[in-house]
């Protein structure tokens, strides 16, 4: 990795810390690997699991796959604590340089600041997202989209002719959706041209239609929920601001040491300074800031960012369930080949009330949306793994604590939920499950079927427990008809009117994704 190319500057930065802390470098003694701690701002890896078995039942058919995609590598926000406060640290040593011209900003371990410059932009997908997209869009097509288009021996690649019904009749263009927001949209052209894999290299817009939906303030759209539900954000603000300063309490000190006297850096600056590591890592592909920090620190900056998701779109915001109950409004409709002629959420009707727009029975959706959105629907599902307790995370702690809500895991850069089909025979068993399919049955003939869904979230499936209809569930596969007989109880946890526009005042982490108890 380009990563380890940078040269160790563990023992300098060790010595101006207690023992306790723990060395700095690009490696440790562990075996840590620190990209496992930028919590959203990971590169994609498959999640190492969730406690339930992977593999496919050999004997079902997949009958359809729902894919709800984050965007891949991308330039900084303008969030004070993302890209704002990286220029503002960038422009402090700026300003310090022409003040102090024949002075050095930083010897010894800190002498690259003496040349640097903050390279990166604004919102932009990166040449590294693009292929990171592409990526998975061909890796969906290997894994899924040869047994949901019955690709036979030989056949490479997708071809059109591959797109009909059990009876062999042409189905319709598939159409995918997205936001209008350029980085969602690129990101969702560049999955689509590794999926479709064109050998020439070339667009492969002709083979799909794409529903573009507009990001906007005050607009509906499941796939950028909070641009309807103003409320709910604080307490993940709060809570990530009370534990920053435990966060860059040692590190400050300890990076300070390097520095003239009269150059001084706040809590900002220094949160600035772990953020630019993952940043410069996707768009330079290494970083000399990320050698500054200590393996706790990293477990700690990854707890930072978690608290701020958790309290803003997950169980911890009193919103959460409301953000994401839309998306599981139309995942509902999709699975009832029914379109939506109203909404009391973030669906958007004008557009999910048009098969142009919002296609039924096609055997791959895929809806392109951010880390947020993917959060806020796990909360909406109810799904408990992922829910740590009545007060939220903790906030007052030394250090990060153990849980399950960890955004390595769960929302990387290009991460990806899928909500798999299965249509299987009477009596059929999930215990024993196979690492490879090669073909996938016909069933459609066959009377005595049951559908299943299971979520799979980074290729590791999802458990269901929070989700009561699908108590004793085998490996994470409920029946559709269960899972639909949930909706409107979900819906009514969501509390979308209340959550979103209610009359109420919640600074600090709530239990269950509510504003209230029901």
């Amino acid at each position: 990795m380009a990563l380890l190319a940078l040269a160790s500057i563990t023992t300098a930065m060790a010595s101006s810390s207690s023992a306790a802390a723990g060395p700095t470098g690009l490696s440790y003694p562990s075996g840590f690997d620190m990209k496992t701690s930028w919590a959203n701002l990971s590169p994609y890896t498959d999640a190492s699991g969730f406690n339930v078995s992977k593999g496919f039942p050999l004997e079902c058919e997949l009958s359809q796959v729902h894919v709800l995609h984050r965007h891949a590598q991308r330039y900084p926000t303008q969030w004070p604590l993302d890209g704002g406060g990286m220029e503002n640290f960038a422009q402090k040593l700026v300003n310090y340089t022409k003040k102090h011209s024949n002075k050095k900003i930083g010897p010894g371990p800190l002498a690259f600041l003496n040349d640097w410059e903050y390279m990166l932009g604004l919102n932009t997908l990166l040449h590294t997202g693009a292929a990171t997209e592409a990526t998975s869009g061909a890796q969906f097509w290997s894994q899924y989209g040869r047994l949901l288009y019955r690709a036979e021996h030989g056949d490479a690649a997708w071809d059109p002719s591959l797109n009909v019904y059990p009876n062999g009749t042409a189905r319709p263009k598939p159409t995918f959706r997205t936001t209008s927001y350029p980085r969602i949209l690129e990101s969702a052209r560049w999955w689509l041209s590794g999926f479709f894999g064109n050998t020439g290299a070339n667009s492969s817009y002709s083979e799909y239609n794409l529903t573009i939906i507009p990001e906007v303030e005050d607009f509906n759209n499941t796939l950028s929920s909070t641009d309807s539900c103003p409320k709910g954000m604080e307490p993940g603000d709060n809570a990530a601001g009370v534990f920053a300063s435990s966060l860059v309490k040692n590190a400050r000190k300890r990076i300070t040491a390097h520095l003239p006297e009269d150059l001084k850096l706040d809590t900002l600056d220094i949160l600035a300074m772990f953020s630019m590591c993952p940043y410069e890592y996707a768009t330079l592909g290494q970083s000399s800031f990320c050698a500054l920090f200590t393996e706790q620190e990293w477990r700690d900056f990854e707890y930072y960012i978690d608290l701020q998701f958790y309290g803003s779109y997950g169980f911890g915001s009193p919103s959460g369930r409301a953000q994401g109950i839309g998306y599981v409004q139309e995942l509902a409709a999709r699975l009832q080949s029914k379109l939506i002629r109203s909404s009391d959420s973030s669906i958007n009707h004008t557009y999910d009330d048009n098969t142009k727009t919002f296609p039924l029975d096609q055997p791959l959706y895929m809806d392109m949306s951010h880390d947020d959105i993917i959060v806020s629907v796990l909360a909406a599902l109810g799904l408990d793994y992922f829910k740590y307790g009545p007060h939220g995370l903790p906030v007052s702690v030394a250090h990060a604590p153990p849980r399950n809500f960890n955004l390595n895991q769960m929302t990387p850069f290009g991460a990806r939920l899928f909500s798999e089909i299965w249509t299987c025979p009477k009596d059929v068993s999930f215990k024993n499950l196979q690492v490879q399919k090669y073909k996938n049955p016909d069933l459609s003939s066959k009377s005595d079927t049951t559908d299943y869904i299971r979520f799979v979230l980074n290729n590791a499936p999802v458990p269901l427990y929070g989700l009561k209809v699908c108590d004793g569930s085998v490996n994470g596969f409920c029946k559709v008809k269960k899972f639909l007989s949930a909706i409107p109880n979900l819906n009514k946890e969501a509390m979308y009117q209340e959550a979103c526009y209610g009359d109420y005042n919640i600074t600090s982490q709530v239990g269950n994704g509510q504003p209230r108890k029901p």
